[in-house]
């Protein structure tokens, strides 16, 4: 089979090959030609949540639900709750599509009608609590408002490729924010100017350290395998696509988990979940995997999942602005202390108390919260902007 026969086989070998920019480019293509291509919207949805694209996820998930003729996509369903978890306006109004849909059994569309209607009569509750225009401040919108949203996937099929390309130049000269723009938009555009553009950006060492972060991973999300040199901090070094060392990923990277692991059995410990000598033997280690007993203990323990996307957030701002030169991470212990005391940090800002004992204080810990911090010189602004939308909340 010729995988480059159309734009939906194409989309999924460039998806199949970890090359989500061009693997959103031709799904989305292949949407424009026959909006009722399931597979199409299948991955088209896959591709921009693995590049952590949510708003152009939402959008394509809200898009789909709104296609009637579309068939039920049971690999959709964890994709929707995950991106909708803020909107529950939304949620209910794609699982009540999906209860609708051809595809089903009786039984799976009784249960989607069910929760459809659960999740709706929670989300009135909540809308008579809080009113409107508060939930829409906090990003809760409805389907149809969801899918009206332009995604630069759409421009690029009204726009021509050479003014395209000419506003990326000119994003790239602009601020930090609108040169990751660029680069985040030329990983969909697979064309050898942008190729050249991106390798271009690694190698200017005036661009912010997250921009070429962020060009290295458009680069692989395009296509791009291979050696590409890069000028950071001063230093060059040469990345090989391949096989990048460090990890090169948009997500957590994997060498946190163990201090990651560390931080919620310290939070398990203070709620009682697990005992101190329990904790202690454990966090004392560096044993990169929790005992399964202690494993278990943890899955009980409430980390509340805006602490830890506090915690992913510096991790991911740190770990985009140096690398490469990112630390190895060893004695996870001071890692998972420095972690604590940002959620401390963080939870006292918006004005609420903090529910523990003291966090264990070392230097070394508190150089970790410095380097995560350096990175994100608006963790201040964003704590006072979350603590004057907490302001408005219904006590």
């Amino acid at each position: 089979m010729n995988p480059f026969a159309d734009f939906g086989s194409m989309g999924r070998f460039y998806l199949d090959n970890d090359s989500y920019g061009a693997a959103a480019f031709s799904f989305h293509r292949a949407i424009t030609q026959d909006n009722t291509n399931a597979d199409a919207w299948n991955g088209l949805i896959m591709s921009f949540t693995l590049m952590r694209r949510e708003e152009d996820a939402q959008t394509a998930l809200a898009r789909y639900a709104l296609q009637e003729a579309l068939p039920f996509d049971k690999n959709l369903v964890t994709f929707a709750m995950m991106m909708f978890q803020r909107s529950p306006l939304a949620l209910f109004e794609w699982f009540r599509a999906m209860s609708k849909r051809f595809g089903l059994t009786s039984q799976e569309r009784e249960t989607y009608a069910q929760m459809s209607d659960e999740m709706e009569q929670n989300y009135r509750l909540l809308e008579e609590k809080q009113g409107e225009a508060l939930l829409k401040a906090q990003g809760v919108f409805s389907l149809e408002e969801f899918a009206g949203r332009v995604m630069e996937l759409d421009v690029l099929t009204s726009e021509t490729i050479d003014s395209l390309f000419t506003r990326a130049q000119q994003w790239l000269g602009e601020d930090a924010d609108s040169a990751l723009n660029a680069v985040r938009l030329l990983c969909m555009v697979p064309d050898a100017r942008s190729e050249k553009m991106l390798r271009r950006v690694c190698r200017n060492e005036d661009m912010n350290g997250k921009v070429i972060t962020q060009a290295l991973l458009s680069l692989r999300w395009l296509g791009v395998r291979g050696n590409i040199k890069i000028h950071k901090m001063g230093e060059p070094y040469v990345v090989n696509l391949d096989d990048p060392q460090p990890e090169l990923t948009i997500s957590v990277p994997a060498a946190y988990k163990p201090a990651l692991d560390r931080m919620k059995l310290w939070i398990a410990k203070e709620q009682g979940v697990v005992s101190a000598e329990e904790y202690e033997a454990h966090a004392s280690t560096d044993e990169p995997e929790l005992p399964q007993e202690l494993a278990d203990k943890l899955a009980a323990a409430e980390v509340p999942s805006a602490w830890q996307e506090v915690i992913h957030t510096l991790i991911r701002a740190s770990y985009d602005q140096y690398y490469p030169f990112v630390p190895t991470i060893r004695n996870t212990r001071e890692w998972s202390n420095a972690f604590i005391l940002l959620i401390k940090q963080y939870i006292e800002g918006i004005g609420e108390p903090w529910p523990y004992g003291e966090p264990e204080r070392d230097d070394t810990a508190v150089l970790h919260r410095n380097w995560m911090l350096s990175a994100y010189p608006d963790f201040k602004a964003s704590i006072e902007a979350a603590a004057k939308l907490r302001a408005l909340l219904p006590k």
